[in-house]
Parts: structure tokens; sequence; C-alpha cells
């Protein structure tokens, strides 16, 4: 898996993140914003918190696949698939500055809570907590976006 503090630079590599963006840091206006109660937040974390929370629904919805036990349905795999495109729709949507965000970003958070409250349905399952876990993060950080301008 993919260790945290690797992930800017492999999304540089891979193109999904410029590594422009990388140099650039998150001085100035057009990366900087004040987010709700988080204190100043950047454009490129929220981009960096919704590839992660694609990445962890995917990876959720693959594991849902694999269990045998049949707890789990095809209607939450549905959702976690759901989250995981509304994700990296945001994170794009963000790198390209779209004038719609707040839209984006709103539609972003509520799936992600939504996503939250499923998995926080299976208590005893690590992998659903962990997911729990990033798509509360995600859904803070859009909302927060929400209301920055770009």
């Amino acid at each position: 898996m993919l260790q945290r503090r690797h992930l800017p630079a492999a999304l540089a590599a891979t193109g999904i993140l410029p590594s422009s963006t990388l140099a650039q840091g998150t001085g100035g206006p057009a990366h900087r914003m004040q987010g709700g109660g988080h204190g100043t937040m950047s454009l490129r974390d929220c981009v960096l918190t919704c590839v992660r929370s694609h990445a962890m629904c995917l990876e959720t919805a693959r594991y849902c696949t694999e269990q045998t036990s049949g707890h789990i349905g095809p209607g939450h795999i549905a959702l976690l698939q759901d989250c995981a495109e509304m994700c990296q729709l945001t994170a794009n949507s963000l790198l390209r500055r779209s004038p719609r965000h707040a839209v984006i970003c709103n539609a972003c958070a509520e799936l992600c809570e939504t996503c939250t409250k499923a998995c926080e349905t299976f208590p005893g399952d690590e992998q659903m907590r962990r997911c729990a876990v990033v798509c509360r993060d995600c859904a803070e950080s859009c909302r927060d976006m929400a209301r920055s301008p770009i």
C-alpha cells in the first residue's frame, strides 16, 4: 500500500497532481483558503484528501467483494464505488480550478458522509473503520473547500 508521505510525489509522477503544484507549495492566495473550523487549508490538501478517499473506497469495495461471509451487500459496494468516483471528480475539478467547485465539493461531502455512516454499521471490521475515517476527513475537507473561493 502507498505510504501517505509518498502520495504527493506518486500523484505528480502519474500526472494526477502536477509537479508544479508540489513546487508551489501552499503559498499564495490561489493555494491557501480559509477553512471552516480547521484554520487555513490548501487546495492541494483537499485534492490529496479526495485522492486518498478515492483510493480507500476502491480498496474497500474490493475488500467487500472478497468477503465470503456475505454480510456486505451489493448496495454497500455500489455506495463505495460511487463515493470513489465522486472523490476523483472532485479532485479533478479542484485541480482545474472549476468555477463550480462549491457545488461539486458539497456533493462529494454529502456522499462521503453517507459512506462514512454506512461503513460505521460494521463496527468490528477494521477495513470499514479505516474507510469511515478517511471518508469523514474528506467530507470535512470538501465542506471547508466549498466555502472557499478558488
